[in-house]
């Protein structure tokens, strides 16, 4: 007998009770969107290498992605994430499109690392972004979006919170204090995006041993990393008296240890992080002003979005017990076949029912006992059975069983408004 062959290591099968999650989730992600005008787009799964490399994370284009090579022996990448794809397709129409541009996208990418608690090899993704404002405006907005995505998942700030940080003002400010040459700002900011992941004696270690750093500059970075302070950044401070203006403040909090790894972000970045025992990042965004010259374009195109992974926001649903229960939409109607001989009136009566836009499932197994077709339609939860028997068929008349009122009333087949309205308030027993 042949093995089983099992699914990919990091992969999932959505069985129609997980696919009606996914679609919930997807009109989540979208719905909130529309709310600030975001229209929906999509792109390839495929792309080249190029595309990423000195773009996207080092981390991500040399150990986390599918990679694979067309018939040219040209390097090709399933999309690990989405910003250099939007950012290639505004560079080829830039001179069509109208600014500022604000687009959002739910599809599926891959990446490459080791499967765990909210992370996957295979996931779903919702993208965000508006381009063509150097604004403080847009950062805001997207901000905004994010905290609204919260409202509308019933998320509280008990269990999550946006951590903000302005990349650009960081980089000045260690510039500055630790007396550190351009070149050196760069490896001490890839340091700050892994402080989290460290001890602070194994931090400091490499900030000495790596790093070249002294213990005076350490302590400065440290008490850098601690500060509350807005004062450094006066385009974080109009940000947050924006978000407050939004009535979204009380999600977020200045975070400067908050860098983000993508090479392409330049000022504004900033993560959801849930404040349950899940503690982790939800997921991240930032202000990319650059990355389409980067791809090719002729303009400079500034940006600003984030994106949001199904898998982690997930973990936090069912942690604090608010993930859905659906019903996965199937028939309305189940039409019986009482014997092989009356199976064409039984298809021709199903038949009549999808002209009219009933959802309605044939009978697949002639032959079979009525009880067992009733049990069957029972166990997939189809609130109706149609039933035409030899009286039925001589008549023109179908039976129609509400399974779970256990009534049934008896209808000719050509009256669909009345076997409609039925269908829409069930039998009651006399």
């Amino acid at each position: 007998m042949p093995q089983l062959i099992p699914k990919v290591k990091g992969t999932r099968d959505f069985y129609p009770e997980d696919w009606a999650y996914q679609k919930w989730l997807c009109e989540k992600f979208i719905g909130v969107g529309n709310l600030f005008g975001y229209r929906e787009y999509e792109s390839t799964i495929l792309e080249y290498m190029a595309l990423y490399l000195g773009k996207s994370s080092e981390e991500i284009v040399t150990q986390q992605t599918f990679t694979l090579s067309d018939r040219d022996d040209k390097q090709l990448v399933m999309r690990p994430e989405l910003t250099p794809t939007l950012a290639r397709m505004v560079a080829q129409k830039e001179g069509e499109l109208t600014f500022p541009i604000r687009w959002q996208s739910y599809g599926r990418f891959f990446r490459y690392e080791r499967p765990q608690r909210g992370r996957g090899r295979s996931f779903f993704q919702w993208n965000i972004d508006a381009l063509g404002s150097d604004s403080y405006l847009a950062d805001a907005e997207i901000i905004t979006i994010a905290c609204t995505l919260f409202k509308h998942l019933d998320l509280s700030t008990q269990h999550a919170t946006i951590r903000v940080n302005d990349r650009q003002g960081l980089e000045n400010l260690i510039a500055k204090e630790l007396a550190l040459p351009p070149e050196n700002i760069r490896p001490v900011l890839g340091a700050i995006d892994r402080i989290d992941k460290m001890p602070e004696e194994k931090f400091r270690i490499h900030l000495a041993d790596d790093l070249d750093l002294s213990t005076d500059q350490i302590d400065t970075l440290y008490e850098i990393l601690q500060t509350a302070d807005l004062t450094f950044s006066p385009w974080l401070q109009r940000i947050f008296e924006q978000l407050d203006k939004n009535g979204v403040i009380e999600f977020v909090k200045l975070d400067l240890k908050i860098v983000r790894g993508f090479d392409y972000y330049t000022r504004t970045v900033f993560e959801a992080w849930a404040k349950t025992s899940l503690r982790r990042a939800l997921f991240g965004g930032g202000r990319y002003d650059n990355l389409t010259r980067q791809v090719g374009g002729k303009r400079q195109v500034p940006g600003v979005g984030f994106a949001v992974g199904d898998m982690a926001i997930t973990e936090l649903l069912k942690e604090i017990d608010i993930y859905p229960q659906l019903e996965t939409p199937g028939a309305r109607v189940f039409v019986t076949i009482f014997s092989e001989d009356l199976l064409t009136q039984s298809s021709s009566f199903a038949e009549k029912l999808r002209q009219e836009g009933i959802a309605t499932e044939l009978h697949l197994i002639p032959g079979q006992r009525l009880d067992r077709q009733f049990k069957y339609a029972d166990r997939q939860n189809i609130p109706f059975a149609a039933v035409i028997g030899p009286d039925e068929a001589s008549a023109n008349t179908v039976v129609l069983k509400d399974l779970k009122a256990r009534a049934q009333q008896i209808f000719s087949q050509n009256d669909l408004c009345a076997i409609k309205t039925t269908l829409k308030n069930g039998i009651t027993q006399a």
